[in-house]
């Protein structure tokens, strides 16, 4: 199924597509040796507005360090969790969905890495919700970590050298749903790679990556490059309001539309290439 969840709010949904549609923290193996992103500081320093997603809410460093994680049991609970949110959590600790059991081991996800942690201490703060989880933390600890403990390049070009040169490549230029623009779509099956950049006139104002084949979970990973060729942490996306754009967090955004509600009996997945019937200027 490629359709955007229903669990994601009304706002989301229209900002959604990251790519085509629309140690677990270690630098990727697969990349050669170039210039990568690392967690010491934020990917970016760019103050977004007091009407972004709750994904860019400061703090979230503090406030993760201020946890007790030891607080949590050995093995922390996690039945009540619905599908959507047991994907979110597989997904940090790089586990496939189909091997996320009833339980995250407490040790193993701390010594993962920031993402293990995010993880715990979601399930930390969420243990009175009856949702299990806080998932406004979680988003948070996604946005701030997911990027930079990947190891990509820090910019295109380097991108460029270590992993694809796609310049080469066909190109396919689309109208965009997600953002009601024309896209310019490189893509390359066999390198596990999937380009799409956002065009605005004769300029690339984004460019939007998907890399297939480079987990242990099977999953894709999201990476997002701006008008400069800097790695970032966040995307433009339209509104149903002609000219008015908003800042969607990334990968958040993309995972919400790129997720398989299939990907096994209780746990979403975000592999899915090609979503179908999402974005602003979708058609009905």
């Amino acid at each position: 199924m490629a359709r955007c969840s229903p669990h994601v709010p009304l706002l989301a949904v229209l900002l959604l597509g990251c790519v085509l549609g629309c140690e677990t923290e270690s630098a990727d193996d697969n990349l050669p040796a170039t210039e990568t992103a690392n967690c010491e500081d934020p990917i970016s320093d760019q103050q977004p507005s007091d009407e972004a997603p709750v994904d860019f809410a400061p703090g979230i460093e503090d406030e993760l360090a201020a946890l007790d994680l030891d607080e949590l049991p050995q093995e922390v609970d996690i039945t009540s969790l619905i599908p959507l949110y047991r994907g979110f959590v597989a997904y940090a600790l790089e586990i496939p969905p189909g091997e996320l059991g009833e339980t995250v081991e407490r040790d193993a996800a701390a010594d993962s890495g920031p993402l293990g942690r995010v993880v715990l201490g979601a399930l930390l703060l969420g243990q009175n919700d009856a949702s299990g989880i806080d998932f406004s933390f979680f988003r948070r600890g996604l946005q701030r970590y997911y990027t930079c403990s990947r190891g990509f390049p820090t910019t295109l070009e380097a991108f460029r050298e270590a992993i694809l040169d796609y310049e080469a490549l066909d190109a396919q230029l689309i109208d965009s749903a997600p953002k009601c623009a024309p896209r310019r779509l490189l893509t390359s099956p066999p390198d596990g790679v999937f380009v799409a950049e956002s065009v605005i006139g004769d300029e690339v104002r984004e460019t939007e990556i998907l890399l297939a084949n480079r987990r242990d979970d099977g999953q894709l990973d999201f990476v997002v490059y701006d008008a400069e060729g800097a790695l970032a942490d966040r995307s433009l996306f339209p509104t149903i309001t002609p000219d008015v754009h908003v800042v969607a967090s990334a990968p958040y955004a993309c995972m919400t539309c790129h997720v398989d509600s299939e990907a096994s009996d209780n746990t979403w997945g975000f592999n899915v290439l090609m979503p179908t019937g999402t974005g602003a200027c979708a058609e009905d």
